[in-house]
């Protein structure tokens, strides 16, 4: 049987059921020059419009056919079709089948293709394209040279069922302009010369015109070019009366001719020709006209006329080497070169009312594609990897979206960074401003093992490693999928090299671990390709696994799983449907969680249903499970990329005909289904009169229901539908976030503006290194005590003096009681001593004033003395051993302090601390203003311990958010009395990133153990112990992160280290002189006073007896002199009489001894 009846009995047979079909929302056609098109309509009745081939660019072509049928594009998924080529014929014709055992005659439309120039050469054959079929055939007809550009036309006899294809001119393989005419019969196969057009036209033509009307066959427009004769334009009009092929060319009379063109397109509508646009070439390069004229073959000689029109002010006319498909009154102009390049825009005119409509504008647009991802970011779609046959991709597409219009604009995106290896089947998931890509397939069917996150704040690419301390390493993976939940990633199930598993895997951000939480049991049903998704509710934790694929052999799996992970240690894996109810199991579909169901839309049942159906299951309360179908696509799609937010729906691409072959059509579709009556809009949008709105700027929205939240102090974005608190950036260190005008703007000069902050701050608010410790004993000045006592020693004398001298009861009693009457001077004669002791001496009386008011004042200067000098100390370091040993370190207390004067979070909540070492109590937190809405936070942490570390411990804190400052003080008793030490040390981001992430920011203090003896006045001792406090290194910082990335982590840790000093310092105050001592010496100093005043009254004497010239006894001896010496003459009187009697004595005893 003949293979076009047996596809035809496969067509009759389907039922045509009237169903609505959700309609693309866009279609893709690739940017496309030399290329030509034609209408033909299908065994269903409905028509298409096919675009074979063309150029894309220098080295590329379109391959196939590429099919638009007002809905959607496809291309030909045959593998045998002619070889890419631009600037070939394209007709349309018929064949017919006469029918067979009983079957009525029918004909299908066919495309026939010819000649062209392509990559490898000029060509010269004849191809068939069956659409109903998706079929090609290559026709035993051939062009008599191989040519390109040449001008064409076509008619079709009805009456004798043939194929009529003019062939005029074009330039052949060896780039010669061809001088002959054809007419090819495809039916039987003939080809027949004309006589030479160039008769007519004087010149070979490439890029000229040929239009077919009522058996005449006329050329116009074109260009030669030749070295002797430069670029010549053909201006008139031949004609050829095809009523008899021996018949000449014509060169036509008419008044207005065209000006220079080529490369335009032609229509016959109501016997009148219509050309478009077409170009030229001068010295400045080409020119591209957007005229269009008509010429009325009734009326020929009038020649060719302008007419207007207006262009849609999204198309650019002016354009050549375009494909034009008439169609009674419309012409349909695709592609083309313009002004601003290749082409891919569409637009029709309508030939009669001389209107213009746009189909598509001219746009950038992602490679169709299979197995990519898409995913949200605020009201923009996000489009990764995926393969068009053996093309895979790592671009990324972002698609905004605009709900006024309906429509939205493709944007390919350059992202800083390293970029992933091109990759389709990859696992993809986005919170806020995060999407994170996981494993896929690249080149060569290789598995990859990479976790990518794409940061569409800062546009940058980074890939995840797991630190050396991690248990795992990412597994090798491919159709996984992933669930995020910032700082932590999910991804469940996937394909390995050795099958399909139902590992749950677990990636924490904040501290760049990955572990398996769940490995694959032996009752478990491992897949690839499932839908999967986290839903927290009530306080739990679970995930929901959807179908897939158990192995290669495309094995369904049909059911729903939930996985329950509150605890992570007991999770559990529960079925809770084991097929749908509705729905058909399927595999490759695409899927979608809006917040409330999960969208399944299309995919395949292998070998050979692909389906177009869209489905919401609602699954996650345990009570409640349905499933809900839509009006099915206007196409049948596998492997392709599916999103739903909102109350909108978004598909793009895929297979029309299964994966079942990496060859088969790609469709080049976007889908927006949008449904109206939403009770609950989805993450970024709240409900407003039963539609979903986007939240505005500076806000965003975490959860299903409820309203906008506006973003923290100090944050912002400039976004609509932000679904993220990571989608709010902070202010750049160095702004703060104007309220009034809702933008960061620059800090005020000698203002302190952190990352994050909401108003200017003096930059008092950051501490500065600083430390406070027991000063060294220093005994103190005198300073003006010793002023005082001597203007207070001069004002008593003056005040004595003057007392002395007026009043006489004062001198009488001084001189009656003075402490010098022996001791004045005695004037010669007066030898009686008697009476010098009882005279009574004023001088003596005045002396004696003296000195009293001196001892005195000299018992004050000893006090004075006594009060600032008595003291001393002495210290001195010794071993911290032998330190330990005397003493008993015990109930030892210090004092943590952690200030931050730029932490982004409630000072309320309490950091996590811990030591392995110290009893650690939070003591209080102390929230300070340190502007109208700014705040300090202060936490106290007290430190106790019962023995003394031999060398260090550290005390570990972590803040669940982030910082631009650390100051860390560490304080406690000095063991001096009253008396603290504490040292500060401090930590500040000077470039403008913030402390947070898992390394630990390092703080070290030396801690010097100290003894202090204090002996009392009356020799008590008091004893205390403590600690000096001192830096031990220089702060080291830990993690900082940029604030793109400030969600990627919980947090920050700070360690602070306490190192034990190995040498402690004594210290030992004492009094120099007690008391009593004190009294004794104040005593010891009066007789040496006197005398000293003594001493003074004599001179006084002797200096006066001599001004008066008066004599004095014993050479101005004092009385008490004079006394002595009378007193020690008499003495030695009665020792000399003592010793004559002695020697009497012993005369008288020798005589008698001789007698």
């Amino acid at each position: 049987m003949d293979f076009r009846l047996q596809l035809f009995l496969v067509v009759s047979a389907l039922k045509v059921l009237a169903i609505d079909f959700n309609d693309p929302l866009q279609v893709y056609a690739p940017s496309i020059s030399g290329i030509g098109g034609v209408i033909i309509a299908k065994l269903q009745g409905n028509s298409s419009m096919l675009f074979f081939s063309g150029i894309i660019d220098e080295e590329n072509y379109s391959p196939n056919m590429m099919i638009y049928d007002y809905h959607a594009v496809q291309y030909s998924s045959t593998t045998d079709f002619p070889s890419d080529r631009s600037f070939y014929g394209i007709v349309s014709s018929y064949e017919v089948y006469e029918g067979y055992e009983g079957y009525e005659s029918f004909n299908y439309s066919i495309a026939i293709v010819f000649g062209g120039l392509g990559p490898n050469g000029v060509s010269y054959d004849f191809w068939a394209y069956y659409i109903d079929f998706d079929y090609w055939l290559e026709l035993n007809v051939y062009l008599e040279d191989s040519a390109y550009d040449f001008a064409y036309a076509s008619y079709y006899d009805y009456d004798k069922n043939l194929t009529k294809i003019y062939v005029i001119g074009g330039i052949n393989n060896m780039n010669n302009y061809l001088l002959e005419a054809y007419e090819h019969t495809i039916e039987t196969e003939e080809t027949f010369q004309l006589n030479d057009y160039t008769e007519c036209t004087t010149i070979g033509l490439a890029g000229a015109q040929a239009v077919y009307s009522n058996n005449v066959l006329y050329v116009f427009t074109g260009q030669y070019y030749s070295y002797e004769s430069d670029l010549l334009y053909y201006h008139g009009l031949c004609s050829l009366n095809l009523n008899n092929l021996e018949n000449k060319w014509v060169n036509e009379t008419i008044q207005n001719t065209l000006e220079n063109s080529a490369h335009g397109g032609s229509c016959l509508y109501k016997n009148q020709i219509f050309y478009f646009f077409g170009s030229s070439i001068n010295y400045e390069g080409f020119e591209f006209s957007d005229k269009i004229y008509k010429l009325n073959l009734d009326n020929i000689n009038e020649g060719w006329k302008q007419v207007e029109y207006k262009c849609p002010e999204d198309q650019d006319c002016a354009r050549d080497s375009f494909a034009f498909i008439c169609d009674n009154n419309e012409v349909t102009i695709f592609g083309g070169n313009t002004n601003n390049g290749t082409t891919n825009s569409m637009f029709t005119i309508d030939m009669e009312a001389l209107i213009l409509n746009s189909v598509m504008i001219q746009t950038e647009f992602p490679t169709p594609r299979v197995f990519a991802t898409l995913r949200q970011s605020s009201t923009k779609l996000l489009l990764f990897g995926g393969m068009n046959k053996d093309e895979i991709f790592n671009d990324v597409w972002e698609f905004e979206f605009q709900t006024e219009t309906m429509s939205g604009i493709w944007t390919a995106l350059a992202i800083s960074g390293s970029s992933p290896l091109p990759r389709y089947g990859h696992a993809a998931a986005t919170q806020g401003a995060f999407t994170v890509y996981i494993g896929g397939t690249s080149e060569d069917g290789r598995i990859l093992s990479d976790i990518w996150i794409l940061n569409t704040i800062s546009n940058t690419w980074t890939e995840i490693i797991p630190s050396e301390t991690s248990d795992y390493k990412i597994p090798t993976i491919t159709r996984t999928c992933a669930m995020l939940d910032l700082p932590k990633i999910y991804f469940i199930g996937g394909k390995t090299y050795s099958g399909s598993n139902f590992d749950l895997w677990e990636y924490d951000l904040s501290i760049n671990e990955l572990v398996r939480i769940r490995k694959t049991t032996s009752s478990d049903i491992g897949t690839h390709g499932h839908a999967c998704q986290l839903i927290k509710n009530n306080g739990t934790i679970s995930i929901y696994t959807f179908y897939g694929v158990k192995n290669s052999m495309h094995n369904l799996y049909c059911g729903i799983r939930k996985l329950d992970m509150t605890d992570k240690n007991k999770i559990t894996v529960t079925v809770i449907k084991n097929k749908p109810d509705y729905m058909r199991c399927r595999e490759n579909f695409s899927f979608s969680f809006n917040g409330i169901s999960m969208l399944i839309v299309g995919g395949e049942v292998y070998p050979d249903i692909t389906l177009n159906d869209i489905w919401w299951i609602y699954f996650f309360e345990d009570d409640y499970y349905e499933e809900t179908s839509e009006e099915p696509l206007y196409e049948a799609l596998s492997g392709s990329a599916a999103l739903s937010f909102s109350d909108m729906t978004f598909i793009f691409s895929g297979y029309h005909d299964g994966s079942f072959s990496r060859n088969t059509d790609i469709s080049s579709s976007l889908y927006l289904l949008n449904f109206d009556g939403y009770e609950v809009c989805g993450y970024g949008y709240y409900l407003f009169n039963n539609y979903c709105e986007s939240c505005g700027t500076g806000t965003y929205k975490p959860t299903n229901g409820g309203e906008c939240l506006t973003c923290p102090e100090g944050t912002t974005n400039d976004l609509h539908a932000a679904t993220h608190i990571s989608q709010c950036v902070p202010c750049t260190s160095g702004q703060y976030f104007d309220s009034k005008i809702k933008e960061c703007v620059d800090c005020p000069d000698g203002s302190y503006c952190p990352v994050g902050s909401s108003e200017p701050l003096n930059s008092s608010v950051i501490k500065a290194e600083q430390q406070s410790q027991p000063l060294n004993f220093v005994q103190p000045e005198m300073g003006n005590s010793l002023i005082i006592l001597g203007l207070a020693l001069g004002l008593s004398i003056i005040i004595f003096i003057i007392i002395f001298f007026t009043t006489l009861l004062v001198k009488i009693t001084a001189s009656v009681h003075e402490l010098y009457r022996g001791d004045h001077i005695v004037p010669r004669g007066e030898t009686g001593y008697d009476e010098d002791r009882t005279k009574i001496s004023f001088v003596g009386g005045f002396f004696t004033g003296l000195v009293v008011i001196t001892i005195v004042f000299n018992f004050g200067l000893f006090l004075i003395n006594y009060y600032h000098k008595n003291e001393d100390e002495t210290r001195s370091l010794v071993p911290a051993v032998s330190l330990i040993q005397d003493q008993e370190y015990i109930n030892n207390h210090l004092v943590l302090e952690v200030y931050m004067a730029s932490y982004r979070e409630d000072c309320s909540v309490i950091p996590e601390i811990s030591s392995s070492f110290f009893n650690l109590t939070y003591s209080h937190f102390d929230e300070k203003s340190i502007g109208n809405n700014s705040y300090s936070c202060t936490h106290f942490i007290d430190i106790d311990f019962n023995e003394l570390f031999k060398s260090e411990a550290s005390i570990d804190l972590f803040f669940s958010s982030y910082t631009s400052d650390i100051s860390i003080t560490i304080f406690g008793e000095s063991g001096n009395p009253d008396a603290i030490s504490s040292y500060t040390q401090i930590l500040q981001s000077t470039d403008g990133d913030v402390f947070k992430g898992i390394d630990s920011n390092i703080f070290s203090f030396n801690i010097m153990p100290a003894y202090y003896n204090y002996q009392t006045l009356f020799g008590q001792t008091y004893e205390s112990l403590g600690f000096r406090i001192s830096p031990s290194y220089t702060p080291e910082i830990g993690s900082k992160i940029s604030l793109d990335k400030i969600y990627l982590s919980t947090g920050f840790k700070v360690t602070v280290e306490l190192i034990m000093s190995e040498s402690g310092m004594t210290t030992y105050r004492f009094h120099i002189m007690d008391p009593i001592s004190l009294l004794i010496l104040m005593v010891a100093s009066v007789p040496g006073l006197i005398e000293l005043f003594g001493m003074f009254l004599r001179s006084y004497e002797k200096l006066y007896f001599k001004w008066k010239k008066i004599p004095t006894g014993d050479k101005g001896s004092s009385v008490d002199e004079q006394y002595k010496k009378h007193s020690k003459k008499n003495e030695h009187e009665e020792v000399m009489m003592q010793s004559l009697v002695e020697k009497g004595k012993k005369k008288k005893k020798k005589e008698e001894y001789n007698e």
